[in-house]
């Protein structure tokens, strides 16, 4: 079983996440960031630092990339799983500061072209907050090596 690293590199991210809640204007949220692309048994991962523009200061957010499914976990000041699987509902818990919910994804659409040079990955999916819909969402996502800026 092959859990050494094999390969880690800096990266630039770029995400634009759309926001659509239930009785609210449309909110997009843009940003670009400096975070880490690593493979670690064979499968790839991207990890950053959020920001105050996210409003989660003090967390660090991982994605863990496999062939048809995404897991996206938060570890700091707002710790948090979720998973995202095409057609695929996923129940997890979400801890704010008076307590915790109950925060269910169901995915619709998922491509993720990620591998040792970047790629992207866009991801559409519906929350749901303690079993009400709360609103419909589109994450995309762009990763480059770092180094790449230079050159293109």
């Amino acid at each position: 079983m092959e859990q050494e690293l094999s390969f880690k590199k800096d990266v630039i991210i770029t995400i634009a996440s759309r926001q659509n809640f239930e009785g609210c204007e449309p909110d997009q949220i843009d940003l670009i960031t400096a975070g880490r692309l690593y493979r670690r048994g064979g499968k790839y991962f991207i990890s950053y630092e959020e920001s105050e523009l996210t409003g989660m200061e003090g967390t660090r957010t991982t994605l863990k990339l496999e062939d048809s499914q995404v897991t996206m976990t938060r570890t700091g000041t707002h710790p948090s799983q979720m998973l995202f699987a095409e057609n695929k509902r996923h129940v997890g818990l979400y801890q704010t500061e008076v307590g915790s919910l109950a925060i269910s994804t169901h995915t619709s659409h998922l491509v993720n072209t990620i591998d040792e040079n970047g790629g992207s990955l866009a991801i559409d999916y519906t929350v749901e907050i303690d079993s009400s819909l709360a609103g419909r969402h589109r994450f995309e996502m762009a990763v480059m090596p770092s180094d790449a800026r230079h050159t293109s």
